[in-house]
């Protein structure tokens, strides 16, 4: 079985935000926020001290702020169900888990099983984009999810109407939880694939692609985008900070992408691009 090790990093909570989105770019795949800074877990094998204690010292985090103890699996699902609680996004979507009781005052209710995996609507990378598609048609459209993990993007566009959703991820446990995900809100019409970019087909052309990612993946990704995208395409990027959306500009404009519309949640940010 898979190990993870988990940090305890104490910390000021502005600080806390900037740290999850430097060490989210490292292969940490999941947070939990507390009163005194948060939680960091990431698999052993992929965990590389060099870079994290680099990224720490930059932001001023000692090793007498940081404990260590390795995990596994199960006990990492324990912590989230000791800690996950219902999350309502602009009084429409209400995002619960099986061990919930369900709420019929909402009109969209979608039931997550929280893993290893983001995606669970909590933080405010993933709750943005969702303000974003909200106020989307996306009714019978084509949607691509790049970097599905929870597949809860995938869901909420179906519940909202597309016609066909594709969706990848290259992490393990993601390719496990989106299906299980997939079967409690009883949904079909979603192909999943676990792989990068290279698992589309040469031919796929979407009319929407969601990417809530992160800023290094993001840059890396917006010319292979452009290629499965057609002349009224749009794009939905989260993942970042807001200090970074001028970088993420410029490499979008530079692949044919240009900014049309973002939605700001604390320092983070989500942004939709049209084809130019």
């Amino acid at each position: 079985m898979n190990t993870y090790q988990l940090f305890e990093i104490k910390c000021a909570s502005d600080t806390a935000e900037i740290l999850i989105a430097e060490l989210s770019a490292i292969g940490f795949e999941g947070f939990l926020e507390n009163d005194e800074g948060f939680e960091a877990y990431i698999l052993t094998d992929d965990l590389n001290r060099e870079l994290m204690n680099e990224i720490c010292e930059q932001y001023g985090i000692s090793k007498i702020q940081i404990q260590e103890k390795k995990v596994q699996n199960q006990n990492w699902n324990a912590e989230w169900e000791q800690n996950f609680q219902p999350v309502v996004i602009k009084n429409t979507i209400r995002i619960s888990a099986p061990f919930h009781e369900l709420a019929k005052e909402y009109p969209i209710e979608l039931l997550i099983q929280p893993k290893t995996s983001f995606g669970t609507g909590h933080h405010e990378t993933t709750a943005s984009i969702m303000e974003l598609l909200l106020d989307e048609d996306i009714q019978s459209k084509n949607v691509f999810d790049f970097g599905a993990g929870t597949g809860i993007l995938s869901i909420l566009a179906k519940v909202l109407g597309a016609k066909e959703i594709f969706a990848n991820d290259i992490d393990d446990w993601a390719a496990e939880n989106i299906l299980e995900n997939l079967a409690l809100n009883k949904m079909d019409g979603i192909d999943f694939k676990k792989g990068g970019l290279e698992v589309l087909n040469a031919t796929q052309v979407f009319d929407l692609i969601l990417a809530n990612i992160n800023k290094n993946v993001l840059m890396q990704s917006f010319e292979k985008l452009s290629a499965h995208s057609h002349n009224k395409s749009k794009l939905y990027i989260s993942g970042f900070l807001e200090k970074d959306l001028p970088d993420l500009k410029h490499q979008a404009e530079k692949a044919g992408w240009v900014l049309s519309n973002k939605v700001v949640n604390g320092e983070w940010c989500a942004a939709s691009f049209l084809v130019a």
